[in-house]
């Protein structure tokens, strides 16, 4: 086995943050990769499973066998066991490396956030990340209005990076750690988050 995704893209399945990757952020980084690697770039989306798969099996091998994470943060991510599971799976695996004498000069996740930042976990908030809180329509007219141009020059610069971070994806290994979302709950209940 070897790697199959270059990119696993991890994101709270909300109202606001689903439509906006369907129509917006998905299509304009799969274009930009395109355009910056020398083949065909895989983003793993989980919208995008064929229909009979088993999804749990299939969302732990597809990341398993990707070669980076980007993580879209709202306050949703981090409640959700299924994000901080995926989430902690990468941490795992920069940690596996590291303890196994691969130094990474770029790291594995590649945050983006989506809204917000005060409210989510201690370890995201020292992490340098992309803020497109204040690029995230998701409506269809988005695309037509002046605000669209500042967010693809957001996703081409996003692209730039994560092709850097893909190029120096460290060799694929079956022992990579995987987190399931029955343990995220032990490792998650220290998070305080405010209620209404």
């Amino acid at each position: 086995m070897s790697y199959q995704w270059d990119v696993f893209l991890s994101y709270p399945r909300s109202q606001q943050v689903l439509p906006w990757i369907e129509k917006h952020f998905l299509p304009l980084l799969q274009g930009q990769l395109e355009n910056l690697l020398d083949y065909e770039p895989k983003i793993f989306v989980d919208f995008a499973q064929a229909t009979g798969v088993r999804w749990p099996n299939n969302i732990r091998d597809a990341l398993l066998r990707s070669r980076v994470m980007v993580a879209i943060w709202t306050p949703p991510y981090f409640r959700s066991d299924w994000c901080m599971a995926e989430w902690e799976s990468m941490l795992e695996r920069e940690k596996y490396l590291y303890d196994s004498g691969v130094i990474q000069a770029k790291g594995l996740v590649y945050p983006v956030v989506f809204s917000d930042g005060k409210n989510f976990h201690p370890r995201a908030k020292d992490t340098m990340h992309k803020d497109l809180s204040h690029l995230n329509y998701r409506h269809d007219c988005f695309r037509d209005s002046p605000k669209y141009l500042e967010f693809d020059d957001a996703i081409r610069a996003i692209a730039e990076e994560l092709e850097g971070h893909i190029s120096a994806a460290p060799n694929w290994n079956s022992a990579f750690p995987i987190i399931n979302p029955d343990d995220v709950g032990i490792m998650n209940t220290s998070i305080k988050l405010p209620r209404l």
